[in-house]
């Protein structure tokens, strides 16, 4: 009972002295005239100059700046201002998974491996993909946007950052992003600018959204009258579409010969069944005979091949 009461006053004693301390530090605190909201948003701009440096040196690495890109191009409301926070939080969960699996697991490479699978890999892979939907509603924008463009741009007596607000607002839902962005940061300085314009040309993917970046960058940046250029840009996307609305037409003889070796090999395994291989011996010979299954796995093999290339054909890239 006495030991009892004996370890009560004394954590009581250690609790009140850490009391007073701490009194004693607000009351210092509050009689220098320090402001907790004035140190606390003090510290809040602090981090954000930090992430920022973060930004300007980890975007000079070429990996970075393309993982910039991609988080750019698949995430609709992603900013700039958001890239060092997502890296550092991606390496701290990554870390952590890291460490949990080797405990559970005792070997650190398969740890890391599976980690990096979880948080690197997989989430990578789903940007990309996001990327290339994003990716095809641009391409099919072009020639519209880069006609509004060229309109816009005339209209408003050379001044792209006009233009470019009007195409923002002019073309479809999923690509009003992409220009509202570009217009955004066509805005800042030089440096902010040609990283705008990569980015807007990562998005299109083909030379001929790099050709647009590079119009509207020069536009904007040197200030270079550029209606030729994107009289040029237009009359050389619609040439291609063009070519490629023939090359399908002419194409689909093709493919048809393309999704002939399937059809074929189930009919001539009829044929054998019926007339060329008596006795119903067919089906045993094309698969419990080492000769049989070879044919039949090198012809479906073919068969896809040219099912593959069939589609490629039908359904060439467009711009």
């Amino acid at each position: 009972m006495v030991s009892n009461l004996a370890n009560f006053y004394q954590v009581g004693l250690t609790v009140l002295i850490y009391g007073l301390g701490l009194a004693s530090v607000i009351g210092i605190w509050v009689g220098l005239g320090l402001d907790i909201r004035r140190t606390r948003e003090r510290f809040r701009v602090n981090q954000k100059m930090r992430l920022a440096t973060f930004n300007r040196k980890w975007l000079q690495y070429p990996i970075m700046r393309k993982y910039h890109f991609l988080l750019t191009s698949a995430l609709r409301r992603y900013e700039l201002e958001y890239f060092s926070r997502i890296v550092l939080i991606q390496f701290l969960f990554y870390f952590i998974f890291t460490i949990v699996l080797f405990v559970l697991i005792h070997s650190f490479g398969l740890a890391a491996i599976l980690s990096a699978m979880f948080f690197y890999v997989l989430p990578i892979s789903f940007l990309y993909l996001r990327h290339k939907q994003q990716q095809t509603a641009l391409q099919d924008q072009l020639v519209e946007a880069s006609v509004v463009l060229l309109q816009e741009y005339q209209k408003n007596h050379n001044h792209m950052l006009y233009a470019l607000k009007s195409v923002s607002e002019k073309v479809e839902e999923q690509s009003q992003i992409a220009y509202a962005r570009l217009f955004a940061r066509m805005h800042d300085d030089d440096k902010m600018k040609e990283l705008a314009a990569e980015t807007f040309a990562f998005q299109l993917g083909h030379f001929r959204g790099k050709n647009l970046a590079s119009i509207v960058l020069r536009a904007c940046k040197d200030g270079v009258p550029v209606t030729r250029l994107i009289e040029d840009l237009v009359e050389d996307i619609t040439e291609f579409n063009k070519r490629i609305r023939d090359a399908e037409t002419e194409a689909r003889e093709t493919a048809l010969i393309g999704y002939a070796p399937i059809p074929l090999l189930i009919g001539l395994h009829i044929i054998n069944d019926k007339w060329l291989i008596p006795n119903g011996e067919a089906f045993y010979y094309q698969f419990q005979t080492d000769k049989g299954l070879k044919s039949f796995l090198i012809s479906v093999v073919f068969g896809l091949i040219g099912m593959g290339l069939a589609l490629m054909v039908k359904r060439p890239k467009k711009m």
